[in-house]
């Protein structure tokens, strides 16, 4: 009998792609988890709570620094669309 090869993890990843007034398109490679976040601090605001501004860290283009962080604001956001993906072995 033929050994099962043992199922690769599925890790569902989303592009999240953000509209901003001004013209500029902003996007982010993102966990379930990160993209949930996001989508909890923007209904939270909308609600009229929370901070103004949502922080996504940057992992591209490190360089010299330490930390490298995004700061998106809440007012400037016109629209934002979701492309959910599956990575296998990330």
């Amino acid at each position: 009998m033929p050994e099962e090869e043992p199922e690769q993890p599925v890790h569902d990843r989303a592009l999240l792609t953000i509209h901003i007034s001004g013209g500029q398109i902003k996007e982010y490679d993102l966990t379930t988890a990160e993209l949930n976040a996001f989508l909890n601090w923007y209904d939270t605001k909308d609600a009229g709570s929370g901070p103004a501004k949502y922080a996504f860290t940057k992992t591209w283009n490190k360089g010299p620094f330490k930390k490298r962080t995004e700061y998106v604001i809440f007012d400037k956001i016109l629209t934002f669309d979701v492309d959910e993906y599956e990575v296998e072995n990330p």
